[in-house]
């Protein structure tokens, strides 16, 4: 799980930003989806907070959590 602090402007900044890319942020949570890899999100509190759900066997959860990050931090 990873939790990325994020203003409403950024999240919002974020959420259209990740659309162009194919991963939809729709509210404050819900399930996102890229490359075989489906977390789960929740943003509360100025707080998104992401959970890996499923990935494929070969990819470690702590790589899937830093391309969100990567993600994110080229979006917000």
């Amino acid at each position: 799980m990873i939790q990325i602090p994020l203003t409403p402007e950024q999240f919002a900044s974020a959420s259209s930003k990740l659309a162009a890319q194919g991963i939809t942020l729709a509210g404050n949570e819900g399930e996102i989806s890229k490359s075989g890899v489906t977390a789960a999100y929740t943003y509360a509190g100025d707080l998104l907070t992401v959970n890996i759900t499923h990935k494929p066997f070969f990819v470690t959860t702590e790589y899937c959590e830093e391309q969100i990050k990567s993600w994110l931090a080229n979006s917000a």
